[in-house]
């Protein structure tokens, strides 16, 4: 299997997201989300800039990609770069996942939880705040 294309998805929404998509020969696909605080185009250009030289590796050496990329920058580039790397690694490991019909968490070493807590995050811009943070309180 090697990986075909890198497409980066910087979105705006209710706050701003990254989203990489990862493809592949074989038709698998990976997702994978970074965040940097309003940084999404930069990493966008920042994947890119890693595609170049991962476009016809093998997807399924994770730690490989993860130390070429890494290693590929003279200066570590802070928040920027590891936001993108991170978008990258988790999708070639949705990718994993997919080609031996397993979720991400069995190839991370299994579940240690019966249940993980969540909390919606919200925009403080947002006029109808409040009201959004009751509905949810109401929610449970």
């Amino acid at each position: 299997m090697k990986i075909t294309a890198i497409k980066s998805y910087p979105l705006k929404a209710a706050r701003d997201i990254f989203v990489v998509k990862v493809e592949t020969d074989e038709g698998i696909y990976g997702l994978g989300e970074g965040g940097c605080s309003s940084r999404e185009l930069a990493e966008a250009e920042a994947v890119q800039h890693f595609a170049r030289f991962l476009i016809g590796m093998d997807p399924m050496r994770i730690e490989h990609i993860w130390q070429k990329c890494y290693r590929s920058n003279y200066h570590e580039g802070g928040r920027v770069l590891t936001g993108a790397i991170s978008a990258i690694d988790i999708a070639l490991w949705d990718i994993r996942g997919k080609k031996l019909g397993v979720p991400v968490y069995q190839l991370l070493g299994g579940a240690c939880r019966e249940h993980v807590f969540g909390f919606p995050t919200l925009s403080m811009n947002d006029p109808d705040c409040l009201a959004k943070c009751q509905d949810y309180i109401d929610q449970g």
